[in-house]
């Protein structure tokens, strides 16, 4: 604790010395040149460059350089005046995040009087100042692209994979290997194994996107794989608006794998959003951007409610009625029929993918001097949904809810003393809750049709499609962020541009997993010993059942369900307080032509929890306090190297090398902790946590060559490997009293390699896209850190011992051989446009097994095949009408333009998802087995639409702006 005080104490210092230009840190660029004289080619010393509309400026040296450094990303034109020469205005120069935009000039000395010159800038196909392997996405661009998400975005990025489940893997790295930056601020969700951002970030409010998968900055950090910055927008010099809805629904023609496509709903899917900007009325020099939006979307995976919840009570008590009445014929029955009777439900088509969310931005920009000011940002979000779930699609009423809202809340302060120096100070408060449960309350329902948790339910034993029950699962996740940085960013001459800079973050975790139980009487007596089905009609053991259970509670003086308790398994209920810290510095030398970017990184992280001494000691001890012993701080310095040079006037060469390191997830680091109250019971065959575990380590190379032709094109060729050590992973652990159980370990490795091919066409004219084609070989030792559990638990559910297979370096899930993205679009701005993507991915890796059910051993099958490639194309078209100042635009939207099923997940036997394969024999019992059910087919068994990527959607939509 005391050296903790003293990091915190040691960023206060800081933080004081550097008391607050600027934007944040990554979230401004430069513009920087040379003036000359036209005639006799000589630098121009003491010209005035100006940024229009802006305070922002420059004044040449004596050999004719300027910079005008910390400038927003966006579009700019500068005023060029010197006495004696020609005024120049230069339009039309873009800038980007991190980039030094080069704009060199020359005057002309024949002037004539209130003469003003305009050009327009070539903006250059390529950036000769980048290092690494960067892309950028402006406003302009996301408004043309069919998208609605930003990880719709991001996956068209050259690097990037979409994975089965939807999550972004970029150059063969787990998913959560990413770090997410708004406006500078980290908003990493550093507790979920699946990373992602706690805040939700709308496309309406990016300004610049810039996503960096190569070896970045030592101003990055917590990441191994990529950075997302988003820069958003700020308030406008005069009143700017936009409104804009849409609906839209699934056209498609595959109802045959999805229930209900065939049936169109315009509102399927209703989504309106607003945004409004300007100055603050009466307060000088206060301006704002705000925006909102609301979405409600049915999804496309569908159920139909054959069965109420409540069914499945009553079938359960048939069944048990069945075994009684009929004990001796059930080996001729083989299975129990369900009577058609006992299904109250009424077939609807009911929505198994639904959500709701609603989000809104704000900000307020305060600059009462040109070099000083304060902005406050505000992010909000809440929204409420439900998991579609395969076995529930026939009693879909069931299923749990998941619900959650967040806002944070961001202040910044910057300042630029002087024209080569500028600082930026800000905090930022991030709070993320979460829960998921059926019902807000605990009430168990005392008899069939009373309300509450049923504490019965029925599923069919065969295709274990549920017919009536409901989820009893509760959790709760509440997450904290205390968020304190800064960077000062200094331009010490035309050559070194030197930032360093500081990061503070106190993470507060509460989470908690307390779901509903039975109690141990209702598992002995939820059927009366009394009460036999034995000479009864199925409706008089009913009614006789149902004043049992009326009764139950009185009786037994217990409750059918209770809350899972800390004695139980399954319950878990800890709250946490890491500390996180980083400072770096850096130096990006610009030689003339020649590039290099420098720079280190340290990285702090303090646990503030307790880890084990010895992991084998007797069971009943194993929690107690003598063997628990505080985990240590850890430390990690990061070298970042980037160099680039030309290779002609229209071609560059880079290459870079760094050192990455992250921490494994909260979620994992502090699972199950362990205690006084760890029994031998609870710790048999449970997995627990580690905060003493080591960070994860990334070390990547690169090199790449950019080239322009013929003044339209840009061609990027660039090859990567990264070799990833201390990956989470876990170990099987027995006490020295044979206990077993669980424990996540840095003990997993990858390696990944390949090349990106990107070529660009500027937008001139009508015209612009981009292709890319990524080729790489994704391996490890485990694509999930649970790899062994999992096995474990279908071979013991298999009846089989226990078998751990060796460590060995195999293709990954993610593993895309092939990967292209192509974006065409044909545009004239204010009038119509279309835009065009398709994406295509060579197969991913499964585990193929033999149609015996034979156990094939992992070391020679482990994602030895593959599943088929995925084609999708998109589209958005919109034409434009302009009345007066308001302009509309009617734009339509179409995802999977084509209607083409992408298999995601596939039968092992068969390597497809739209065909099962059984022996013979099998497939004749199955079906009989089926038919004696009287309630399921072999399709509907081996139908799952959720193995396949989303049919055809189409949105029809109206923008008015302002």
């Amino acid at each position: 604790m005391k050296l903790q005080a003293k990091v915190w104490s040691l960023f206060v210092v800081v933080g004081l010395l550097l008391t607050a230009r600027a934007v944040l840190a990554g979230t401004s660029g430069k513009i920087a040149g040379r003036i000359i004289d036209r005639d006799n080619k000589e630098g121009l010393p003491g010209v005035n460059v100006l940024l229009v509309g802006t305070t922002w400026g420059a004044v040449s040296d004596p050999d004719g350089y300027f910079q005008i450094i910390n400038v927003p990303p966006g579009t700019y034109k500068i005023a060029v005046s010197m006495i004696g020469y020609t005024a120049l205005t230069i339009e039309d120069i873009k800038v980007n995040v991190d980039r030094t935009t080069t704009q060199n000039i020359s005057l002309s000395s024949k002037t004539l009087e209130g003469q003003e010159v305009v050009i327009k800038a070539e903006r250059p196909v390529i950036e000769k100042d980048r290092t690494s392997t960067a892309s950028y996405v402006d406003a302009e661009t996301i408004q043309d692209l069919p998208v609605q998400e930003v990880s719709e975005i991001i996956q068209l990025q050259a690097g990037v994979v979409t994975g089965a489940g939807g999550d972004l893997h970029f150059r063969g790295g787990r998913s959560r290997e990413v770090a997410y930056l708004i406006d500078g601020v980290s908003v990493s969700n550093a507790f979920s194994q699946s990373g992602g951002s706690n805040v939700a970030i709308e496309n309406s409010v990016i300004k610049e996107l810039q996503v960096i998968s190569g070896t970045f900055n030592a101003e990055y950090g917590a990441a191994q794989s990529a950075i997302i910055n988003v820069v958003t927008k700020n308030a406008e010099t005069d009143y700017h608006g936009e409104i804009q809805m849409f609906s839209g629904d699934n056209l498609s023609s595959h109802s045959d794998r999805f229930l209900g496509v065939d049936q169109l709903d315009p509102l399927n899917e209703k989504d309106v959003q607003a945004t409004f900007s300007g100055p603050v009325p009466k307060l000088k020099n206060l301006g704002f951007f705000a925006t909102a939006r609301y979405n409600n979307s049915d999804g496309h995976l569908y159920g139909e409610r054959r069965y109420s919840a409540i069914d499945g009570w009553k079938i359960d008590a048939f069944r048990h009625w069945f075994t009684q009445r009929y004990a001796d014929q059930l080996s001729s029955y083989g299975r129990i029929p369900v009577p058609d009777s006992l299904r109250t439900g009424d077939r609807a088509l009911i929505p198994m993918s639904q959500s709701e969310q609603l989000t809104f931005t704000g900000k307020l920009i305060y600059i009462p001097k040109p070099a000083i000011g304060i902005t406050y940002s505000l992010f909000g979000s809440s929204g409420n949904s439900r998991g579609y779930s395969d076995s529930w699609r026939y009693a879909p009423d069931g299923r749990t809810k998941y619900s959650g809202y967040a806002h944070q809340h961001f202040l910044a302060f910057r300042h630029s003393p002087s024209a080569s120096v500028f600082y930026n100070l800000r905090g930022s408060y991030q709070y993320n809750y979460s829960k998921s449960r059926l019902y807000e309350d605990t009430k168990v329902a005392d008899y069939p049709g009373d309300s509450g948790y049923l504490p019965l339910g029925a599923s069919d034993d065969q295709t274990g499609f549920v017919q009536g029950d409901n989820q009893y699962g509760r959790s709760k996740n509440v997450r904290k962020v205390y968020m304190v940085n800064g960077d000062l960013n200094w331009q010490v001459n035309r050559i070194h541009f030197i930032k360093m800079g500081f990061e503070a973050k106190q993470h507060d975790i509460h989470y908690n997993i307390q779901p509903m139980l039975e109690t141990d009487l209702w598992k002995s007596y939820k059927y009366s010993n009394d009460i036999s089905g034995k000479g009864l009609e199925f409706s008089e053991y009913w009614a006789l059942m149902q004043n049992y259970w009326a009764n139950w509670n009185s009786n037994y003086e217990s409750a059918k369900l209770r809350l899972a308790g800390i004695s139980d398994g399954d319950y878990t209920d800890y709250n946490r307080k890491p500390l996180e810290a980083a400072a770096y510095i850096q130096d990006k030398m610009e030689l003339g032509e020649i590039v290099l970017n420098a720079g280190v990184r340290l990285d702090y992280f303090q646990p503030n929890a307790k880890t084990l001494v010895d992991k084998r000691i007797l069971s009943e001890q194993i929690g107690r306090e003598d063997n628990l012993l505080e985990s240590k701080v850890k430390t990690q310095l990061s070298p970042r190297l980037g160099f680039s040079f030309p290779v002609s006037d229209r071609g560059a060469f880079h290459v870079s090398y760094g050192h990455f390191f992250q921490m494994p997830s909260f979620q994992y680091l502090f699972e199950r902790p362990l205690d006084e109250s760890m029994t031998p019971l609870l710790l048999a065959g449970a997995t627990v946590g580690d905060p003493n575990l080591k960070p994860e380590r990334t070390i990547a190379y690169e090199v790449g060559l950019q080239q322009e032709l013929n003044g339209q094109f840009g061609v990027d060729v660039t090859l990567f490997y990264k070799d990833i050590r201390n990956q989470l992973g876990l170990e099987s652990v027995k006490t020295v009293d044979a206990v077993g159980y669980y424990r996540y370990i840095n003990r997993d490795y990858g390696n990944v390699k390949g090349f990106t091919l990107s070529l660009e066409k500027m937008r001139t004219g009508l015209l612009s896209g981009s292709l890319d084609y990524t080729f790489q070989y994704s391996r490890g030792s485990a694509s999930d850190p649970n790899f062994l559990q999992v096995i474990e638990v279908a071979t013991r559910m298999s009846g089989e011992s226990i078998v751990f297979p060796e460590r060995q370096i195999l293709p990954l899930d993610w593993d895309q051989r092939h990967t292209v993205n192509l974006v065409v679009g044909l545009n004239k701005p204010g009038n119509w446009g279309m835009t065009c993507i398709a994406t295509a991915g060579s197969g991913m890796p499964y585990s193929p097994s033999s149609v015996e059910q034979l156990a094939l051993p992992d070391r020679e099958f482990k994602n030895r095949a593959r599943k088929p490639m995925q084609f999708n194309v998109d589209l958005k078209a919109n034409k434009q009408f302009i009345y007066g100042k308001i302009n509309y635009s009617l734009f339509i939207r179409v995802y999977n333009l084509l209607d083409r099923l992408n298999e995601n997940t596939v039968y092992a036997v068969t390597g497809r998802a739209t065909q099962n394969a059984r022996l013979p024999y099998e497939q004749l019992l199955q079906l009989q087995m089926l038919q004696q059910g009287g309630q399921f087919t072999m399709n509907e068994w081996d139908n799952h639409p959720s193995w396949f990527s989303e049919p055809r959607r189409v949105q029809l939509g109206l923008a008015v702006r302002f």
